[in-house]
């Protein structure tokens, strides 16, 4: 493993490395990834390296590599966006760049990994987030993490003809408590 910073069975997080950016721009670029991420304008290689060191510089950001335990490949990026220091809250973001990575349960426990920290490490208060609501695997990951849907932001994306409707999905650190209390009683 290269560098770990939070340790989950199947996976590991670090900081973003010189190559990341290869996998990030998959993310934003292929269409797999992309059509559920809603990227609509191609990126480049310079462009996420750019980006990756914009987002290191923010005091308002926390950017993480996603990392396979088993094969120490890189797969994805998940970050707190708009980090409020006052309100102790952030928004959430997850993104694994390829299909063959997808159901495989690395979405659940990188969400998992990151609630925890926010709640525990960071004394986060509230973690937001903001889904297509189409996106089934993607609210069952969230719901099943502790995230309940706040309410919807309709027509708030066009996609592929359509204007799309969006879920506002939130957990605060009450939630999470319980969620981790009837966890550990099962």
């Amino acid at each position: 493993m290269n560098n770990p910073f939070l340790m989950g069975k199947s996976v590991y997080l670090r900081a973003p490395e010189p190559g990341d950016e290869k996998i990030i721009a998959l993310s934003e670029n292929h269409p797999d990834p992309r059509e559920n991420l809603f990227y609509a304008v191609p990126t480049s290689l310079a462009d996420h390296k750019e980006k990756i060191l914009n987002e290191h510089a923010d005091p308002n950001t926390i950017v993480l590599t996603i990392c396979t335990r088993d094969q120490d490949q890189v797969i994805g990026k998940t970050a707190f966006y708009r980090i409020d220091w006052v309100g102790r809250m952030a928004v959430y973001y997850i993104a694994i760049s390829e299909t063959r990575n997808w159901q495989k349960g690395y979405g659940g426990e990188v969400t998992r990994l990151m609630v925890d920290y926010a709640f525990e490490t960071l004394n986060f208060n509230r973690i937001q987030l903001h889904v297509h609501k189409d996106n089934k695997a993607a609210v069952k990951v969230y719901e099943n993490t502790g995230f309940i849907i706040e309410g919807t932001l309709r027509e708030a994306m066009y996609h592929q003809g359509n204007y799309c409707d969006f879920y506002v999905m939130g957990i605060i650190r009450k939630d999470h408590s319980r969620s981790r209390t009837s966890r550990s009683k099962s």
